[in-house]
């Protein structure tokens, strides 16, 4: 009997002090879901359901194998902090936004545990479509429906804002909703749409956006947004694409190609990011730990001497980005995937998100719990995958250093025997392996990345000060002449040579913080993690280590207990209690 309770109680996952298997993939109770959408339909419109239903299988297959492996309660669903976390995810995948509700404080890990992915509604949905999902979020969790149709109202209230967008556009061009347009004044009031998309930074007030403001954008778009030119060339292929093949249109026939513009823009903007990394990439440091890191005297020399306007941050600005590498203060170094997705590389400013270079890391992330389907891996299983998984610039079939393979291993001892996959340390692993891809993660509170126009609404700016303000964050050609005279020579690494570890992990810190936060498991035996086994093997291996322990126990007392029973009737009572 003893043996039979113990194989039905008997659970790996018990054994660590981790929740039992969870499933935050069952399906949204019919009438729950239906109650959900009517309610939002009352609120914002019978186009949202319509639209939301139309989302929401692109959105769960996006979302499925993060949720999957994110940390859940005890109903199985994800908190607070993974939901949001998620859904930060999925927005920047689906489209490079950035949603402004969901950004955590200074990028820290940790700060996700003090948001809420509710506040993406805020003023926005009445206050009762708010308390349904927060009643949810706050008696249950949320699941994978419940954080799809979240997302697809938030994409619902970003095509509405569009509506906005484009109204101006129509007005600026001094034309009537009820118009028909040429194909050429559809043309006209898209590059206006987009002017004013682009440089929304300088009016985020779309109801106060007047016609006159609006023709000042796009006359200024230029100034602020060289590359414009390449925009237009794109906004065009949109449009052939999805207009009706006749040389007239509709509003509402409008409204799509703006529609799609929305849908595509992000990935399209992304090719200039990735032609920037390409830039820096091309002048990587050669020396021992320069990998995705570009020194500050040839990236200030790609803008001095190559034309390449866009290098031209200062060095304080750089710092409050996370971008700068200072761990050699005579050599600073700016670190190629921390910039190339900090805000100021990104446009397209919007009440809800900024468009931002895509992050590379995503898709290694996503490959990774694509194949784990946990919140924690053993260092073994990592060490499998990650060789396997290529980015643009490491191939696949790869062998990882010992370096890395030691700081795995102490990542692991950390956590008692397992890496979590959502943490700073793992994150800082993945930069190392993949240093053109992944970002640095920097410890909360070290850092303030800010985009640029947050920094001017701050002070209440206009198109002038915004000017001052963008001049504050911009090296000045004497500030760069100066860095690139100064800097020290090239230390090329000789070829073969193997660097000391110190070297190779100037950044390298154990500071953890996990997105949803917990007690640190309790340390392990090795054999536990290094045997391979499935966890439904594991258990019955823990099984047998109970059935040998509990054997040796009564071999053990046998002697005892015949003494016991010997004695006489009732002595086994007293001593077995």
């Amino acid at each position: 009997m003893l043996f039979g309770g113990l194989a039905t109680v008997a659970d790996a996952n018990a054994f660590l002090g981790r929740l039992p298997h969870q499933n935050a993939t069952a399906a949204l109770n019919a009438e729950s879901e239906r109650a959900l959408l009517a309610e939002l339909e009352v609120a914002l419109g019978s186009g949202h359901r319509h639209a939301t239903e139309k989302r929401l299988k692109r959105i769960e297959q996006m979302l499925s194998p993060m949720v999957g492996a994110m940390t859940k309660n005890e109903n199985g669903k994800l908190d607070s902090a993974a939901a949001g976390y998620v859904l930060h995810r999925v927005f920047v995948q689906r489209h490079g936004w950035f949603i402004r509700a969901l950004e955590p404080a200074g990028g820290s890990l940790a700060s996700w545990n003090s948001s809420s992915p509710i506040s993406i509604l805020e003023e926005r949905v009445p206050e009762h479509v708010q308390n349904l999902f927060e009643k949810r979020l706050g008696q249950h969790g949320l699941g994978l429906r419940e954080i799809a149709i979240l997302a697809s109202t938030l994409e619902h209230l970003v095509h509405v804002e569009a509506l906005d967008r484009l109204r101006v556009s129509y007005l600026a061009m001094k034309y009537s909703q009820e118009d028909v347009l040429s194909e050429e004044e559809a043309f006209n009031v898209i590059d206006m749409y987009m002017s004013i998309y682009i440089l929304g930074f300088m009016h985020t007030n779309l109801t106060t956006l007047g016609a006159d403001t609006a023709r000042k954008l796009q006359t200024n778009i230029l100034e602020y947004y060289p590359t414009y030119p390449e925009t237009q060339q794109f906004l065009r292929e949109v449009y052939k694409s999805v207009a009706p093949k006749r040389d007239y249109l509709y509003f509402n026939e409008v409204e799509n190609v703006i529609a799609e513009v929305g849908e595509r823009y992000g990935r399209f903007q992304d090719i200039e990011c990735r032609q920037m990394k390409d830039w820096l990439v091309g002048v990587e440091d050669p020396s021992v730990g320069g990998g995705g890191r570009v020194r500050l005297s040839d990236f200030y020399g790609k803008a001095l001497n190559d034309g390449k306007w866009q290098f031209s941050e200062s060095i304080d600005y750089l710092r409050q980005l996370g971008a700068l590498d200072e761990s050699d203060v005579s050599n600073p170094r700016v670190i190629i995937p921390n910039y190339i997705s900090g805000p100021s590389n990104c446009v397209a400013s919007s009440v809800y998100y900024s468009v931002c270079c895509l992050d590379e890391c995503e898709g290694i992330l996503g490959r990774l719990e694509e194949h784990v389907a946990a919140p924690e891996a053993t260092p073994s299983t990592i060490l499998a995958l990650v060789p396997m998984i290529s980015s643009a610039t490491m191939p696949s079939n790869r062998s990882l250093s010992p370096w890395l393979k030691h700081r795995l291993d102490e990542v692991a001892k950390h956590h008692g025997g397992v890496v979590p996959l959502h943490g700073r340390l793992f994150a800082q692993w993945l930069h190392y392996a993949y240093p053109r891809e992944c970002n640095f993660p920097h410890i909360a509170g070290t850092i303030d990345p800010r985009r640029q126009e947050d920094l001017m609404q701050s002070t209440n700016a206009s198109a002038g000060t915004y000017r001052a303000s963008e001049t504050a964050l911009t090296a000045d050609e004497t500030e760069m002449r100066r860095v690139v005279a100064e800097a020290p020579a090239v230390k090329t690494r000789i070829p073969g040579s193997e660097p000391h570890p110190s070297e190779e992990s100037a950044m390298w810190s154990m500071h953890e913080e996990l997105v949803v936060w917990r007690p640190a498991n309790e340390p392990v035996g090795d054999w536990y993690f290094s045997t391979g086994l499935s966890p439904s093997g594991r258990a019955f291996a823990m099984f047998g280590v109970v059935v040998s322990l509990s054997l040796a126990l009564v071999r053990s007392l046998e002697p005892a207990l015949k003494e016991c029973v010997y004695k006489g009737k009732g002595a086994s009572e007293k001593y077995y209690v």
